[in-house]
């Protein structure tokens, strides 16, 4: 396929809260890049991690924005780069999307209905941050594929970046 090797793993954590047992953090096999504050720093560097992990420290002691952790892969690849997939917990995708940082989304409609009440807390696409109806993020529907019961839409954000 023309991939010379695997892509950069990057890990986003704040607090340094890694799990080291990982292979992603153990094998030399996979490159690994974790960008975090240097709070998390410190933790991590109590962690024994294979000599593949590189660790960038953004300047923020609570938080990293998604212009930093983007400028940081690109830092750590040491190479033009095309494409860089985020997948990330609520939190993080709250500030990609507030930072009108993503082109394009990748959505999963699957058929099981979870519900949420006031005792159980569920996260959900977004956290942390509010987006309508000051600054509402529209995508527009680019693809669209089914796998027996399960939707797979893409959506771009490519036109409210401009």
């Amino acid at each position: 396929m023309g991939k010379s090797k695997s892509p950069l793993n990057v890990i986003v954590t704040a607090h340094g809260d890694i799990d080291p047992s990982l292979p992603v953090f153990q094998s030399s096999k996979v490159s690994a890049l974790i960008v975090t504050t240097p709070n998390g720093a410190r933790r991590v560097a109590q962690i024994r991690l294979a000599s593949s992990v590189q660790i960038e420290i953004a300047k923020s002691e609570d938080s990293i924005s998604p212009a930093e952790i983007l400028r940081e892969v690109v830092r750590a690849s040491k190479k033009e780069i095309d494409v860089i997939l985020v997948e990330g917990g609520p939190q993080l995708m709250g500030d990609f999307y507030a930072a009108r940082a993503l082109d394009e989304q990748f959505l999963t409609l699957a058929p099981q209905v979870a519900g949420r009440d006031d005792a159980t807390e569920r996260p959900g696409l977004v956290a942390g941050k509010i987006l309508a109806p000051e600054s509402p993020t529209w995508g527009t529907l680019i693809g669209v594929k089914r796998a027996a019961s399960h939707l797979f839409l893409r959506y771009s954000f490519e036109e409210r970046r401009k």
